[in-house]
């Protein structure tokens, strides 16, 4: 079975590899950075030569890649050397707002016969129109077409009753659904989005205490502020 390393360096040291047949959810509250974590995980999985296809449904695809250019360039040359670099690496963007479930799975099944991706980001759930089982659908695409689907998730208002607002995997939008199909699951917290005074390194200890015995079903939650 095919593996692939996560493309984030902090993720490697807590997580095991990607297998080509797992479904991972990716889950925050709104502007918590899931669609800047989702966009800079594609772009060094395309970077490194994996075929990589990312599926929008809230942005469109030149607001995304312009999104992406302008939190990475630091000049006007290094901007334009970024977008270039985004039409060239494998990295195929799918605008599919507004689509029903059944029309997504089917593009995403199509477009992987004829461009054969490796890896299906998929940005994100709550955005899909005519929702029923589609935590079900994603995990059997990943089955078929043999290839890991990453899907963003939104989470409930219930993370700010948690103690430190912290989200746990209760809080989810679906959450029995992705629970009983995700293989990781990744949730995302800034302290520093409600106190400003929070340590910005927090990140890091996070890290650390999830650093335990690895279970075939991965979670953990990030906490802090950090630039993927």
């Amino acid at each position: 079975m095919t593996e692939y390393r996560w493309p984030i360096k902090e993720l490697n040291d807590v997580l095991m590899p990607i297998r080509e047949t797992d479904l991972v959810v990716i889950g925050s509250r709104p502007s918590q950075g899931k669609t800047t974590l989702m966009l800079n995980m594609a772009y060094r999985f395309a970077r490194d030569g994996i075929k990589t296809a990312y599926v929008t449904l809230e942005r469109s695809t030149a607001q995304l890649k312009e999104r992406f250019v302008s939190s990475h360039f630091r000049d006007y040359e290094d901007a334009e050397r970024l977008r270039e670099e985004l039409n060239r690496i494998p990295l195929f963007f799918f605008d599919l707002r507004d689509w029903a479930i059944d029309e997504v799975a089917y593009e995403i099944e199509e477009e992987k016969g004829s461009l054969n991706f490796d890896v299906c980001f998929v940005d994100y759930l709550q955005l899909i129109s005519e929702r029923e089982g589609e935590i079900d659908w994603f995990k059997e695409l990943s089955l078929l077409l043999e290839i890991p689907i990453i899907l963003g998730s939104q989470m409930k208002r219930t993370v700010l009753d948690n103690p430190g607002k912290v989200p746990q995997q209760k809080d989810f939008h679906d959450a029995e659904e992705i629970n009983a199909c995700a293989d990781t699951i990744i949730m995302l917290h800034h302290e520093r989005s409600y106190d400003d005074n929070a340590p910005k390194e927090e990140l890091r200890d996070r890290f650390q205490r999830q650093r335990k015995a690895r279970e075939p079903r991965q979670s953990f939650t990030s906490t802090g502020k950090r630039r993927c």
